[in-house]
């Protein structure tokens, strides 16, 4: 695997500190490449202790489900250090109908509140053909109550095999958070996009825990078999080690890996302080050196035809 740490590099932008608040004037990274979001993890991580924080949304343009997921988490962090939730102002109005419709303030009002008011809101459909909201994952009925309403969304346009794989990988991932993160709170968010000029529809998931990670799931079975994060997320992509008792199905991301291959898509693991993507087993690529951040953190495309 050929490895690369240009993202620990990253440069803080511009931040406001007065007596209580701390603002954090958040990039527009959101919808943008999962390696970019790295950049409001950086900024993140090297915020100061503080009373409040608030994140200034005022160039953020668009998110995709990996950039909800990033701000969902970054929420619960700098809201263990506050004890307050995160404040959200200069939301634009179209991306806080996405967050609505996504059902991120019900999920995550504990930890990420709008400072500004709306006129308008978003009667959410809980039936929609598009999209799975942002859900916890906290038990193995969680799991299986995800995978059939994924399934009932999805069967309207993606056909065996690629519904079926989709479902495993959803299942999988969602399986691992349960299983292995020792995180009550960790989360999936799930959306349908038409790439009409190219005759595709894609599929893009992200799931994310602030749980024990990669490393120290497969820590506690085999000890310590290597020495750095990527390392660990190499092992588990390898599909040679397995954090589960049976010794069978293990984390399941070599799995995730070739469906997400197969289907002209890519793998997005992230852990602790490294990350691979990967567009199939020969072509992947590792980063190092990255901002702490505890637990998982996963994103997954799936392409079809239209």
């Amino acid at each position: 695997m050929k490895e690369n740490s240009p993202l620990s590099n990253c440069v803080l932008v511009s931040e406001i500190k007065t007596d209580l608040n701390y603002t954090l004037a958040v990039p527009n990274v959101f919808g943008a490449n999962v390696e970019d979001v790295e950049k409001f993890y950086c900024l993140v991580t090297k915020a100061p202790k503080t009373d409040q924080y608030i994140f200034d949304m005022g160039i953020v343009a668009f998110i995709n489900p990996y950039g909800a997921i990033a701000l969902v988490l970054a929420a619960r962090y700098l809201c263990s250090i506050s004890k307050r939730p995160v404040k959200l102002k200069k939301l634009h109005n179209n991306l806080y109908l996405y967050l609505k419709r996504m059902n991120i303030f019900n999920i995550s009002g504990d930890w990420l509140q709008p400072i500004d008011a709306f006129d308008e809101d978003w009667s959410r459909n809980s039936n929609t053909p598009n999209l799975l909201e942002l859900t916890i994952i906290q038990s193995p009925s969680d799991v299986t109550a995800i995978v059939e309403r994924a399934e009932n969304i999805f069967t309207n346009w993606l056909k065996f095999p690629d519904l079926q794989n989709l479902l495993r990988v959803i299942s999988e991932l969602c399986s691992n958070v349960y299983e292995h993160s020792e995180d009550n709170c960790g989360c999936i968010l799930i959306q349908k996009y038409e790439m009409t000029s190219q005759k595709q529809v894609a599929v893009r998931l992200a799931v994310g825990d602030m749980g024990c990670g990669i490393r120290q799931s497969l820590i506690s079975r085999y000890g310590e078999i290597k020495h750095e994060p990527l390392e660990y997320i190499q092992e588990a992509l390898s599909g040679q080690r397995t954090s589960r008792a049976t010794g069978r199905g293990g984390l399941g991301l070599h799995t995730v890996e070739e469906h997400a291959s197969n289907a002209q898509g890519y793998l997005w693991v992230r852990s602790e302080t490294a990350a691979v993507k990967s567009l199939g087993a020969s072509k992947t690529k590792g980063h190092q050196k990255l901002a702490y951040l505890r637990g998982t953190q996963i994103a997954v495309e799936f392409r079809a035809p239209m």
